[in-house]
């Protein structure tokens, strides 16, 4: 233990001596660098440094420390001749012992300040690069799981032999790998012209991307906010009929589905929902209830329901059951 500590304590006394190392003069002085007195103006410090500079400089000086004489020259210049790090060094002299309050102090002045809108800006459209990629792979991962499909992967090749895609000749000297490679990639094509694919897994748009959304976000809470007024005052506060528009956005909420979900639904299955007169609150809730109902019946004749119902009998319910 006592091995441990004298070696944890040689770690941070080294990554001090690191750190003091890069900042200001590293370990020599800078008023004894320029020769001169804590007590020098500003004007002394000029004038001291163009002095020192044209007897240190490598193209007139021709000793061999003369380069690292006025890489510490220009050092020391660089901390005296600037009000705010001339404080900060002389506070460093004056309490050697609080180091990463100096870290602190040398590090928020040294580094370049950069604008805070540059980097709004900039972390923007790296989100929404990444967002769009997200959505992008997630897309392919639909495709690619729909060409493992049978059915789908069935439909796509018999559209593919009609079309005289998958002949024979286009796949002349290739070895198997290669015609299955090829034969994947045309019909993964077709798949992606033909296949609709919605919700998360849908093909990315430029409207899609993270910063366009943000852009459009007002006029889309506007819009949202002038058509839901105008439905209370219609309908709420005159008490109107509701009209075919309103009759199918009421059906399309009671069902649960989105606007595109609901443009994607067979129109007939759209007709038999509209029969329902789901616009009456009470209809409304008995369609609930009875989807409802219908749930419950449906998980008590599925086959893992009943199978964890009698685990539960027994009380050894796997703990990932539901994983």
């Amino acid at each position: 233990m006592r091995v441990l500590i004298l070696a944890l304590v040689a770690l941070v006394g080294a990554a001090e001596a690191g750190i003091f190392d890069s900042m200001y003069c590293g370990r020599d002085n800078c008023y004894e660098i320029m020769g001169l007195e804590r007590t020098a103006t500003k004007k002394e410090v000029n004038k001291r440094y163009r002095t020192l500079a044209r007897e240190l400089h490598p193209d007139q000086n021709p000793a061999e420390d003369a380069h690292d004489k006025f890489q510490s020259l220009v050092a020391a210049y660089e901390t005296l001749r600037n009000e705010v790090s001339r404080n900060d060094y002389d506070y460093l002299l004056d309490n050697p012992d609080v180091y990463y309050e100096h870290f602190y102090r040398f590090f928020s002045h040294s580094t370049p300040k950069v604008d805070v809108w540059t980097v709004i800006v900039v972390s923007l459209l790296v989100l929404s690069l990444l967002h769009y990629l997200h959505k992008h792979s997630s897309y392919n991962r639909a495709l690619d799981y729909a060409l493992r499909v049978p059915h789908l992967r069935s439909q796509a090749k018999a559209l593919a032999e009609s079309e005289g895609l998958l002949n024979k000749k286009f796949f002349k000297g290739m070895s198997k790998d290669e015609q299955r490679a090829q034969e994947n990639k045309i019909l993964r094509d077709i798949m992606e012209g033909k296949l609709d694919i919605q919700g998360g897994y849908s093909k990315p748009e430029w409207t899609d991307i993270l910063l366009v959304q943000m852009l459009v976000a007002p006029f889309t809470l506007g819009k949202w906010s002038l058509f839901h007024a105008r439905r209370v005052y219609k309908y709420r506060v005159m008490k109107n009929e509701a009209d075919e528009e309103e009759k199918e956005y009421c059906t399309r909420l009671a069902v649960g589905l989105t606007e595109d979900q609901w443009e994607e639904v067979p129109e007939d299955k759209k007709q038999g929902w509209m029969k329902k007169e789901m616009w009456f609150d009470a209809n409304k809730v008995a369609y609930q209830e009875e989807r409802e109902d219908m749930e419950r019946m449906a998980k008590a004749n599925s086959s893992k329901y009943k199978i964890q119902k009698r685990m539960s009998k027994k009380d050894r319910i796997p703990d990932n059951w539901n994983d």
